[in-house]
C-alpha cells in the first residue's frame, strides 16, 4: 500500500503530486482501482509499470514530491545500501486524488474494455447469478446503478430480503471489482461495471430487433 508523509498530502490533494516511484519486487496495486489513504483520502491508480531508474526524468521527480532528480536518488539510496541507479528498477504510479468522500464512479478515468473482456465478464456474471440463493448478482448492480450511492439497509429494503445476504453479496462484487464502498459505507458502480451493464443492455436491445 502506498504511505505518504504528512508534507506532501496538500500537494496530493491539489494535484502537484500525481505520481509515486517505489522498488517492490511486486507490484501491490492495481490500475483502475481506488485505495483509501489514512488521513488522506482516496486516491485512483492510472497507472503501475515497472521502470528503470534511468529513466525517471526531473519532471517526474518534481511530480512525484521531491525538489530534483538528485533528491528522489538520494532518498533511494539511504534506504538501500546497494542501490545501483544505473541497474535497479522500480514502480512508476500514476494516480489521481479523488478526496475525502466516495470518489463518483463516472469521474474515473478509464479505459474501454474491449468485446472480448466484456463478454468475458457477461458469462462470469451469469454464472454467479445461477449459483446465487435469493437476489441475483446482476439485479444488486442493476439497483445499485440507479443512483449515485446505495446502502446495505436500503438495498435490503429494495428486495425485501436480510441484510446479511446483501453484505454477502456486494462483498464478492467487490472481489470481482464491480462494486466500491466509501469509508460511511455507501456503495456504488466501478467504471468496469458500468460498461459490463452497458454491454448487457446493448445486448437485449439487439435481441429485441
Amino acid at each position: 500500500m502506498l504511505v505518504f508523509p504528512r508534507l506532501l498530502h496538500d500537494a496530493i490533494k491539489s494535484g502537484k503530486v500525481a505520481l509515486a516511484f517505489r522498488m517492490w519486487e511486486t507490484c501491490r496495486l492495481v490500475s483502475g482501482k481506488t485505495y483509501g489513504l489514512e488521513n488522506l483520502g482516496r486516491i485512483l491508480i492510472q497507472s503501475a509499470e515497472k521502470v528503470s531508474f534511468s529513466s525517471i526524468t526531473e519532471d517526474a521527480a518534481r511530480l512525484a514530491g521531491f525538489p530534483d532528480l538528485g533528491a528522489l536518488m538520494s532518498q533511494f539510496k539511504s534506504s538501500n545500501a546497494h542501490f545501483d541507479p544505473t541497474k535497479d528498477t522500480c514502480y512508476r504510479i500514476a494516480f489521481r486524488y479523488m478526496g475525502n468522500g466516495h470518489p463518483r464512479s463516472d469521474g474515473m478515468p478509464q479505459r474501454p474494455l474491449s468485446q472480448r473482456m466484456l463478454g468475458r465478464l457477461d458469462e462470469a456474471l451469469k454464472r454467479m447469478d445461477r449459483r446465487a440463493q435469493g437476489i441475483t448478482y446482476s439485479a444488486i448492480l442493476k439497483e445499485i446503478s440507479r443512483q449515485t450511492f446505495h446502502r446495505v439497509g436500503t438495498l435490503a429494503g429494495h428486495f425485501g430480503c436480510q441484510p446479511t445476504e446483501i453484505r454477502r453479496k456486494l462483498f464478492r462484487l467487490m472481489k470481482e471489482q464491480l462494486v466500491v464502498a466509501d469509508g460511511s459505507r455507501r456503495y456504488s458502480l466501478t467504471p468496469r461495471a458500468r460498461q459490463l451493464l452497458s454491454h448487457c443492455e446493448a445486448k437485449i436491445a439487439e435481441l429485441k430487433k
